[in-house]
């Protein structure tokens, strides 16, 4: 408390400055048990907060909670993996999400929504072999898996990303296996140009049903 108020304090009548003074620490603890530079929230709430803002679209938002999930406690992996998520659905940030993902995984090597994450983030940058590489490790720990946040994101996603990365990269035989893997009625002779563009529409057709 400043000069000023003690001595303005002072100048008020006992009985005030008792009810003054109460009022002052009843404020001040209020304020002490609702702020840690967070509006109160734990990190825990932000990283709530932020999965909730995510799974209804809001990106900004979701980024914006997440950040201040990790502004509490650094150590916490799954803030991470949402900034990674939210910061590949917003337009520039991509090897932004990269980053995040890296240190998600960094603290926690099962965090296998960042390495699904991180997958699909380095298929859009371009980066086909660290894709299929990324999605090899996932569907070998996890063949199964599932995105907690978006549950019509699963393994047949991550296999057709695949796909087409083995098609970017010319793999041809590789891409139509994993198509087969998803489609086992398809056929074609991907050793001819119009077996490997039967393969592409196929892979397109698988697209439209898992995208």
């Amino acid at each position: 408390m400043s000069p000023d108020r003690l001595g303005l304090l002072n100048r008020i009548s006992k009985p005030v400055v008792v009810a003054a003074t109460t009022a002052i620490l009843i404020i001040g603890c209020a304020k002490d048990d609702d702020s840690n530079g967070s509006g109160g929230r734990t990190a825990a709430e932000a990283l709530a907060a932020g999965w909730d803002a995510f799974e209804t679209g809001d990106y900004a938002t979701a980024h914006s909670n997440f950040t201040e999930a990790t502004g509490l406690d650094s150590r916490l992996s799954d803030a991470y993996n949402g900034l990674g998520w939210s910061s590949g659905r917003m337009p520039g940030r991509l090897s932004e999400a990269g980053t995040h993902f890296g240190r998600s995984l960094g603290l926690d090597t099962t965090r296998y929504d960042a390495l699904g994450g991180w997958a699909f983030a380095v298929y859009q940058s371009g980066d086909y072999a660290a894709a299929i590489a990324k999605a090899d490790s996932l569907l070998r720990r996890r063949p199964g898996w599932r995105f907690l946040h978006q549950q019509t994101i699963d393994f047949r996603d991550v296999k057709l990303m695949m796909a087409a990365a083995w098609y970017q990269t010319g793999n041809y035989s590789a891409s139509y296996a994993v198509v087969q893997e998803l489609n086992p009625a398809f056929e074609a002779d991907v050793r001819t140009p119009s077996g490997r563009r039967e393969l592409m529409e196929e892979i397109e057709r698988l697209r439209r049903i898992y995208g």
